[in-house]
């Protein structure tokens, strides 16, 4: 058991992190889309509860910038939102530190106003 969890394992961001945790020797447990379902609620109880994390990384995301408003539009909310919802209310319930990391393409850092409190 490792006190780090990211989920989106396979991706860019994903790899990039274990690869910085592991220069740093930080045990970590790194978990793919097809390990975990991020837009399964319960699979993401389970698995949490399962790994007990103290800080879980939310790498996972929908990129198909260009397709995201079009044919991926259903999957794109099911990842990034439902997808996220779903970690940050099992993080909040468990007592996780959740990192969420972005781009100035979604989070500009100009709202003042919102929080990841809101997902849950």
């Amino acid at each position: 058991m490792s006190k780090v969890m990211i989920v989106g394992a396979s991706g860019q961001l994903g790899h990039e992190l274990q690869r910085l945790l592991n220069e740093q020797n930080i045990a970590f447990d790194a978990l793919t889309e097809k390990e975990l379902d991020i837009t399964d609620l319960d699979a993401v109880k389970a698995k949490v509860t399962e790994l007990q994390p103290a800080v879980l990384y939310d790498c996972a995301a929908y990129t198909a910038v260009d397709k995201a408003e079009d044919e991926g539009k259903t999957l794109n909310w099911l990842v990034n939102v439902d997808g996220t919802k779903n970690l940050a209310q099992v993080a909040a319930e468990q007592g996780v530190k959740l990192v969420y990391v972005s781009t100035d393409y979604i989070f500009d850092g100009t709202n003042k106003g919102g929080s990841v409190k809101n997902l849950v």
